[in-house]
């Protein structure tokens, strides 16, 4: 990991709040410190007394505080004053934080799984490993999706230089922290049927020489390659979904090495539209 720091970015709602319950199992990818953020947003806000506000938020987010050190870890406050996804980002930088750890909106968690415009911005913005966390309802409250996120993770593959990111982050990651690994190549359209089973051929053998690599490092040993056809997106959710995997670890952009995230993008829907918790690498 780059530092043994993850920023939390906080909104003081019921999802947000949720966001230390993910704390702990961080602590296999050797964090220890929390950067604890709230943003006040200028663009909503009509800040009348910007240090009265500064001061109410310092309240509640030291009551936060008292909860993350109450797990071990040594916490730092910071309120920027702009535009979330920006200071966001722009502390994450500052203090060299390995990732950022954000929820997916409260707001409808029972019906659907979608991103606030906060989050849906830092995905975009950001260079830093994002985790978006997902919830589900649980007798009507909202609860994160899964507390065991890394003990088995499904990696989409494209072969892109951008893949190698997603297999770097994995192994730095503590070999004891994950059991299963799940390794999938999404053919999305091929000339005709006899092309198609040579390139899922061709896919199942580069798949199975990474699985080699990953299992030569010492990272882990459980390693299932999935070679699938179709809309990339859809196959690898409805994949997680399938294989009850805990996160999903991907690039935010594939072949084309394109350096923004594009909207419409796999990584882009996937974020969107997952239950599973996603953790998106920059390359």
């Amino acid at each position: 990991m780059i530092s043994n720091k993850v920023l939390l970015a906080t909104d003081f709602s019921e999802t947000a709040e949720k966001l230390i319950n993910c704390l702990d199992e961080l602590k296999g990818l050797g964090i220890n410190e929390v950067i604890l953020t709230h943003v006040i947003n200028v663009h909503r806000s009509k800040i009348v007394n910007l240090e009265q506000l500064k001061e109410s938020n310092r309240e509640k987010l030291e009551k936060v505080k008292e909860k993350i050190e109450a797990k071990g870890f040594k916490v730092t406050i910071k309120i920027p004053v702009g535009f979330p996804a920006s200071e966001i980002d722009k502390a994450a930088r500052e203090e060299n934080a390995a990732l950022i750890l954000v929820a997916s909106h409260g707001e409808g968690f029972i019906k659907k799984v979608f991103l606030g415009s906060t989050t849906y911005d830092l995905i975009r913005k950001s260079k830093r490993p994002v985790l978006v966390e997902k919830y589900e309802n649980i007798e009507g409250e909202a609860q994160v999706a899964c507390s065991r996120k890394f003990n088995k993770i499904l990696v989409p593959i494209d072969f892109s230089d951008s893949s190698k990111a997603a297999i770097e982050f994995l192994r730095e990651i503590d070999e004891n922290n994950f059991e299963e690994l799940i390794l999938l190549n999404v053919i999305e359209s091929s000339r005709s049927s006899e092309n198609l089973e040579k390139e899922k051929t061709r896919a199942e053998v580069k798949l199975k020489e990474i699985a080699k690599k990953i299992k030569k490092s010492g990272s882990v040993d459980n390693i299932t390659i999935k070679v699938a056809e179709g809309a990339a997106s859809n196959n690898i959710i409805e994949m997680a979904q399938e294989e009850n995997v805990g996160l999903i670890l991907m690039p935010r952009t594939g072949r084309g090495n394109i350096k923004e995230l594009l909207l419409g993008s796999t990584s882009d829907r996937v974020a969107k539209e997952s239950p599973i918790p996603v953790l998106l690498i920059s390359y």
